[in-house]
């Protein structure tokens, strides 16, 4: 049996040896070229929204409106300063007024029963404040702030018709922490006074309604 036989020539030789050293420095620099990119982890950072916590007084001004019995519902302004005992007590004092005008009985009748003078309703209280309950407070889809409720209560000062009388304020507040420094509040009181007026003794409701703003310190 006759054997095959292979012959290679020199110069082809050289070709394989060549393609072969290219073809190695090309993986090489393939290899080399490449770069692992290691992502750090993720971390999102919650935002901290403003509240009331080192700051205990707020210092404010409101305006609102005031209904009193029997006569009208007229503008009403007035400051205030709370002092926050801790997160859940707070005291607050206030002082405001209103100019009330002429009764429905005054037009019909015609006559004058009070002066300029005895038409200006104020009252100075002092109330303790409970909060009820706490939440968020929404402005659009991505504003949101700290809010509270607060029960109110106590003695209030009364000055109309020409009397000077003690009653009593009922009322809730709803507070909401703008900033670190500023709040929002949206109050509504029961002044509870007795009033002798044109000889009839009555226990009388006049109702305020108020927005305030204050600042925190």
């Amino acid at each position: 049996m006759d054997t095959m036989r292979y012959t290679v020539s020199l110069p082809t030789c050289l070709v394989a040896l060549g393609l072969s050293v290219l073809s190695t420095h090309s993986l090489a620099q393939e290899q080399s070229a490449r770069v692992e990119v290691v992502k750090p982890p993720e971390r999102t950072e919650r935002a901290r929204r403003a509240a009331i916590d080192s700051e205990h007084f707020e210092l404010g001004a409101y305006f609102g409106a005031l209904s009193v019995e029997d006569f009208s519902t007229e503008l009403s302004g007035g400051i205030t300063l709370n002092y926050h005992i801790s997160s859940r007590f707070m005291v607050q004092g206030h002082y405001a007024q209103a100019d009330i005008e002429r009764a429905t009985f005054e037009e019909v009748s015609g006559g004058n029963f009070l002066s300029e003078a005895d038409r200006t309703f104020e009252h100075l209280s002092v109330l303790a404040g409970y909060r009820l309950a706490e939440g968020r407070s929404f402005f659009g889809g991505d504003r949101k702030f700290n809010s509270y409720l607060y029960a109110l209560a106590g003695p209030s000062q009364v000055s109309f018709a020409g009397e000077d009388n003690t009653g009593l304020i009922l009322g809730l507040s709803y507070k909401t922490v703008l900033t670190d420094w500023a709040t929002l509040n949206l109050d509504v009181r029961d002044i509870v006074v007795n009033r002798s007026f044109l000889g009839d003794d009555k226990t009388t409701h006049n109702t305020e309604l108020a927005l305030g703003f204050n600042l925190l310190f």
